[in-house]
Order: structure tokens, then C-alpha cells, then sequence
């Protein structure tokens, strides 16, 4: 080889290795502007749903919920009808059998369990 077509060679290569690094940076760059698109997507998304969450929470119907959840509050033309609670779930059911006692000796038992 001769020195002009080391230079030839060297050049070559080192256009490869530039054009090589800009098209990597090229894909990364298209990769992450197609993530930050999903991410534009998704909070334009999530922004619709908060403004629906608030014209919600502005409405009376929400403000009556609340205010007869939490504060006990009726309308004026409701009657309220209040249950007392089931006493049967709050009670501990009381032991009907008692034991029953083993007439046997337990060494009796054992002797059994091992010999038979």
C-alpha cells in the first residue's frame, strides 16, 4: 500500500465512523421525541379528566352528596330513615358443647397408638 492510499483508507473510515455516530444520535434523538409525544398525549389526556373531575365537583348535585355524606344533611323534602344495627353480627356466638372428657388414660392412648 502506498502512503496516499493509507490516507485514502483512513479518511474512508473516519467518514464511516462519523456518519455512523450521527445517524445513532439521529435514531435517539427520533426515539425520544416519540416518547415525549406519548407523554404530551397522555397529560392532554389526563388534563381532560381532571377538568371533567372539577366541573363535577362544581355541580350542586356533588355538594349535596357530600354535604349529606359527611354532614348528615337532608334535603328539604326527604324524610330519614334510620336502622339500628344488626345486634346477631356484633355478638360472640357462646360454646354450646362442652369437652368432652376422654375416659381413657392418655397413656392408655398412647400404648394403643404405638402397639397397633
Amino acid at each position: 500500500m502506498s502512503f496516499g492510499s493509507l490516507i485514502l483508507f483512513l479518511l474512508v473510515l473516519y467518514l464511516l465512523f462519523s456518519v455512523g455516530k450521527s445517524i445513532l444520535q439521529n435514531y435517539y434523538s427520533n426515539k425520544d421525541i416519540r416518547d415525549q409525544e406519548k407523554t404530551i398525549v397522555k397529560l392532554k389526556s389526563d388534563i381532560v379528566y381532571l377538568q371533567a373531575q372539577i366541573a363535577y365537583y362544581k355541580t350542586n348535585s356533588f355538594r349535596d352528596k357530600q354535604a349529606r355524606a359527611k354532614l348528615g344533611y337532608k334535603a328539604p323534602a326527604e324524610k330519614v330513615i334510620s336502622l339500628p344495627r344488626d345486634e346477631s353480627e356484633d355478638k360472640i356466638a357462646d360454646p354450646i358443647e362442652k369437652e368432652i372428657e376422654i375416659k381413657t388414660p392418655n397413656y392408655r392412648l398412647w400404648w394403643l397408638y404405638f402397639t397397633n
